[in-house]
């Protein structure tokens, strides 16, 4: 869930500090969402293969390396909420900033969700859920505070 988290955080930020929507192409859109999330699956390959090895003291077999591998794939899956909301978005016509605010958005939102499941997997119901929830969107609203301070071009405080 940490991995999920990070990722999730790390692909905002690159969405919020990015400029220039309107001047790409759908595929450029793409590959912006896609890439860092494929450059955190690398490190987590790449991290996860030389924890193994120190922690066994020798060379990884080709099982293992495979096993690393599959393990760390599920990562991927990340890409898919924000590609999804960019291809539905696309045909239906909206523009390229709209669509990264309503994907920055999700991602925020997800935060809260991720907060409440790691609340239920802890046991907590009722209102002691409602702290890691809180927690969650709380961060994610420092997530859009940082949108609005560090958007290129635009410095809210002196207009």
């Amino acid at each position: 869930m940490d991995r999920v988290i990070y990722t999730t955080i790390t692909l905002l930020s690159v969405l919020i500090i990015y400029d220039g929507w309107e001047q790409l192409q759908f595929w450029n859109v793409v590959t912006v969402i896609a890439g860092p999330i494929l450059a955190i699956f690398l490190s987590h390959v790449f991290g996860a293969a030389l924890g193994s090895r120190v922690a066994l003291g020798r060379p990884l077999t080709r099982h293992e390396h495979r096993t690393v591998f599959a393990e760390e794939c599920r990562f991927l899956l990340i890409a898919v909420p924000p590609l999804v909301i960019l291809v539905i978005l696309t045909i239906a016509g909206v523009s390229y900033t709209r669509i990264i605010q309503v994907i920055v958005l999700t991602g925020v939102l997800s935060l809260g969700v991720w907060g409440g499941v790691a609340g239920r997997r802890a046991g907590l119901t009722g209102w002691p859920l409602v702290v890691p929830i809180t927690y969650g969107l709380f961060v994610g609203a420092i997530i859009l505070i940082l949108q609005a301070l560090l958007q290129p071009g635009h410095n809210p405080l002196h207009p």
